[in-house]
């Protein structure tokens, strides 16, 4: 780390810290549910644009596996 922790931010899952382009902001709650999948349009725009307490900053490696995970269970 620089010393300077405003341009580090905390990944939610692995607690590592990382320096912005490092991190991506991700829906708590996905936008396209894995049970239900996509639905229609209005849930979609509904979920996308949530409130702040839905949304958490995830490193990039711990963002593609939960990615990848809900893919696989929207899958089944």
């Amino acid at each position: 780390m620089t010393g300077r922790m405003a341009d580090h931010y905390k990944c939610a899952t692995c607690s590592g810290f990382f320096v912005a382009k490092e991190v991506q902001v991700d829906h708590i709650e996905p936008v396209v549910d894995p049970d239900d999948g996509f639905v229609n349009f209005i849930i979609f725009i509904d979920r996308l644009f949530c409130e702040a307490e839905n949304l958490q900053v995830l490193c990039k490696p711990c963002h593609k596996d939960k990615t990848n995970e809900e893919r696989k269970m929207r899958k089944k």
